[in-house]
C-alpha cells in the first residue's frame, strides 16, 4: 500500500505501521464498548460530546464519562480527542473527576443542581463526605448560598481539620494497642521466650507499617488539596503541579515494583463501577 509524498513520489507505508493502526482501532472499539458506547464511533462520540459541553451541569457526567474513555486511547489519542470536543486539559481533568465521584450514584443528584464550579470543588471530597453532604439539606443550603471562593476556603479548612483529627485518633489507637499488648504479655504463659519476643517484634512492625500507611494517606490528602490550589492559579503552576503528581506516581510505582507487589492500577484509575454493563437482551 502506498501514499503520495509531498513531492509527488510514492512513499511505502510499512507493515508495522498498518499493524499498529489496526491494533489502535481494535483497542478504541474495545474502549467504546467498555464505557457503554456500543452504537457509535469515536468521531461521532467527539461530535456528541462537543454538543454536551454547551449544555447543562447534568451533562457533566456524560462528558466526564467520555473523557475517562479518551484517557485510555492509544498513542496520543487523548490530547487529540479533548481538543476535538473543545475542552482544555484542566476542564477535561475536572470533568473526569466529577464522573468518577458522581456517576452511578443517584443519591448525589442534588449536588449536581449546584453551580458547575461548585460541583468541580465538591468532586475533590471523598465519597463519605459527599454522601453526608447530599443527605443534609442544611449543609446543601449553606453550600448553595456560598460563593465559589467561600466554598473553596471552607473545604480546605475542613480537610485540614479532618487530617488533624485523624492524626490524633491514630495516635490514641496506637497508644491503646501498645498498652493492651503489654498487659497480654504480662499475663501470658510463654514457655518459649524466643517465640514470644518474635511475636512482639512482628506486632511492632505491623503497627509501624499501619502507622506509616496512615501517615502517607494524610499527606496524600494534603497533597491533593495543594494540587487543586495550584491548578486554580494559572497554567504555569498547573503544569508544575501535574509534573510533580506524575513524578510522585512514578515513585509509588517504583516502590511496588521494588517489593514485587502487584497492583491493578487500571482498576484504581478507572474503577469497574464506571463501566456500564452491556445489555445481554
Amino acid at each position: 500500500m502506498n501514499e503520495e509524498g509531498q513531492g509527488g513520489e510514492l512513499v511505502p507505508i510499512g507493515v508495522e505501521a498498518l499493524q499498529r493502526q489496526a491494533a489502535d482501532e481494535i483497542e478504541t472499539r474495545r474502549l467504546l464498548e467498555r464505557f457503554g458506547y456500543t452504537d457509535t464511533t469515536l468521531d461521532m462520540l467527539k461530535m456528541t460530546v462537543r454538543r454536551y459541553v454547551q449544555r447543562s451541569v447534568e451533562d457533566m457526567l456524560e462528558i466526564g464519562r467520555a473523557v475517562l474513555l479518551f484517557r485510555e486511547l492509544p498513542r496520543g489519542g487523548y490530547g487529540e480527542a479533548i481538543r476535538a470536543v473543545g475542552l482544555s486539559e484542566q476542564t477535561a481533568r475536572r470533568l473526569a473527576s466529577v464522573a468518577l465521584k458522581f456517576r452511578g450514584r443517584d443519591h448525589l443528584k442534588p449536588l449536581l443542581a449546584l453551580d458547575r464550579s461548585k460541583v468541580y470543588e465538591l468532586a475533590l471530597l471523598d465519597e463519605t463526605q459527599l454522601d453526608d453532604l447530599a443527605a443534609d439539606p442544611a449543609q446543601l443550603d449553606a453550600v448553595e448560598r456560598m460563593s465559589v471562593s467561600e466554598l473553596k476556603k471552607s473545604l480546605r479548612e475542613a480537610t485540614l481539620t479532618l487530617e488533624a483529627k485523624d492524626a490524633v485518633i491514630q495516635a490514641v489507637q496506637e497508644d491503646n494497642s501498645a498498652l493492651r499488648e503489654q498487659a497480654v504479655a504480662r499475663t501470658r504463659f510463654t514457655p518459649d521466650q524466643a517465640r514470644q519476643e518474635a511475636d512482639e517484634q512482628q506486632q511492632a512492625r505491623l503497627q509501624e507499617l499501619h502507622a506509616a500507611a496512615m501517615g502517607v494517606l494524610a499527606n496524600v490528602n494534603h497533597f491533593g488539596t495543594v494540587l487543586a490550589a495550584c491548578w486554580e492559579h494559572g497554567e504555569a503552576e498547573g503544569t508544575f503541579a501535574e509534573e510533580t503528581a506524575v513524578w510522585l506516581a512514578q515513585q509509588v510505582s517504583a516502590l511496588y515494583v521494588r517489593h514485587d507487589i502487584t497492583v491493578d492500577f487500571a482498576e484504581i484509575l478507572t474503577p469497574s463501577w464506571t463501566r456500564q454493563p452491556t445489555d445481554t437482551h
